[in-house]
């Protein structure tokens, strides 16, 4: 199972659900502090809540989007990632209720006059996933439909969702909003919910959006939003989600985001083809080589060139760039222990020159966008992010340098494909946490 969705879903999914939330569109370049922090939209979503249900609020839930810095299509072939939680929210506020009716709404549907959606929170009834203007409550019901299933039904709540999350970057807005969703459920109510920690709420979240709103992702974007930490990047084992670690990004850099608006075209067939060239090649391996490999994760560099040679030549190119990207993911990892950007972001290079030359996954406005970034003063390294085929790059940058990258990055770009580019600057964030209003 791929661990984080693929870009073309996110995106339209993004776009959806963001809309109805009232999210920032992203289309304008947002500098360093260029959006409300979660003190500001915690405040925004208290006024909401009291000018849509009456009464004040008692509890908060805040969800950081996220990144992929480096390790593509890695998470399926059982490899690592480094990503990070980013300074770009969902806020949710609430309060428990008498009974066991639950009421959601989102800033958008309260400025559109829409009124609230409504569900039952009840052990012997199985939510029913929502369509049209109210299915972008199916992320919040997915979460509650989770809770039943492990006996949690205390109650009913009323809940207000606020976000500056930014659209069309692939930074995982749904994943954000149902952490910030099981975290205001345990806030509300921490008896019932004691026993469940922040992973077993991370793979709750998961299978919401797998089991209620239908959508094939990982736990990825979920772990990302909810075990990250701020000024840190996590290196996430994808055989062991226990086995992950915090390692430091120092505060001298950030990351741009660059929205190409080239037409996303990852579909089902693409995604399934490069999908079954990994499994192939790890067949291959464990059939031929060593019976102990399952996955590219076992295949090392020395191992992968010292057999590569009986591989079909379509499937060597791409279980390269899966051996490769993952001893790049442990290159960084070493390096940023001691403040290593340069490793960090001649890495970053190197998987973007992989993605388009050997794993295919790139585009013409992805490879403009990188091209160029690379002679902009302060860059030091990019690539594309997420499943690939359009969306976005992510840019490490010299943070006292970045307001003036993302002006130059925008003029080039335009200059080279006629097209506006999205940007956003973001900083490693704490995941996703609650407390009493």
């Amino acid at each position: 199972e791929r661990l984080g969705r693929g870009s073309a879903l996110a995106l339209v999914l993004g776009s959806a659900m963001g809309s109805a939330l009232g999210f920032s569109s992203g289309d304008a370049t947002q500098g360093i502090d260029g959006s409300d922090g979660p003190t500001a939209l915690q405040q925004q979503a208290c006024e909401g809540f009291e000018k849509c249900f009456g009464g004040k609020a008692t509890a908060f839930a805040v969800a950081p989007g996220r990144v992929e810095v480096i390790g593509n299509h890695t998470d399926y072939n059982q490899g690592f990632i480094l990503s990070c939680a980013i300074d770009r929210y969902i806020v949710a506020v609430g309060r428990k209720v008498e009974g066991k009716n639950c009421s959601v709404q989102s800033a958008h549907f309260e400025e559109k006059k829409q009124p609230p959606v409504k569900f039952t929170w009840d052990s012997d009834s199985t939510l029913v996933k929502r369509e049209g203007p109210e299915a972008w409550a199916n992320y919040m019901m997915g979460v509650v439909e989770e809770f039943r299933k492990r006996a949690v039904t205390p109650g009913g709540f009323e809940a207000f969702v606020v976000s500056n999350v930014p659209l069309g970057s692939g930074v995982s807005s749904s994943a954000a909003l149902e952490m910030a969703t099981a975290k205001l459920v345990k806030q509300l109510y921490p008896e019932a919910c004691e026993s469940l920690s922040q992973l077993d709420l991370v793979l709750m979240s998961k299978s919401a959006e797998n089991n209620f709103v239908g959508m094939g992702c990982g736990v990825l974007d979920q772990f990302s939003s909810g075990m990250g930490k701020a000024g840190h990047l996590i290196f996430l084992d994808c055989r062991d989600l226990e086995n992950f670690q915090h390692v430091p990004l120092v505060d001298r850099a950030v990351f741009v985001l660059a929205n190409t608006h080239a037409p996303h075209q990852l579909v089902d067939g693409q995604y399934n083809k490069l999908r079954a060239c990994c499994e192939q090649a790890a067949k291959h391996f464990h059939d031929k080589v060593d019976p102990k490999v399952s996955h590219l994760r076992d295949v090392s560099v020395d191992l992968f060139e010292h057999n590569k040679q009986d591989l079909p030549e379509n499937v060597r190119s791409i279980a390269k760039h899966i051996v490769y990207e993952n001893q790049r993911v442990l290159d960084c990892q070493a390096a940023l222990q001691g403040g290593d950007l340069g490793t960090l972001g001649a890495r970053m290079r190197a998987s973007h020159e992989s993605s388009s030359k050997d794993f295919g996954n790139s585009c013409p406005q992805l490879d403009s966008m990188v091209a160029a970034a690379e002679d902009i003063d302060g860059w030091l390294g990019g690539r594309l992010m997420g499943g690939g085929f359009g969306g976005c790059t992510i840019n490490l940058v010299e943070a006292t340098k970045a307001d003036a990258f993302t002006e130059r990055l925008t003029a080039k770009y335009k200059e080279a494909t006629g097209l506006e580019a999205g940007i956003v600057i973001v900083r490693p964030a704490d995941g996703a946490y609650a407390g009493a209003v």
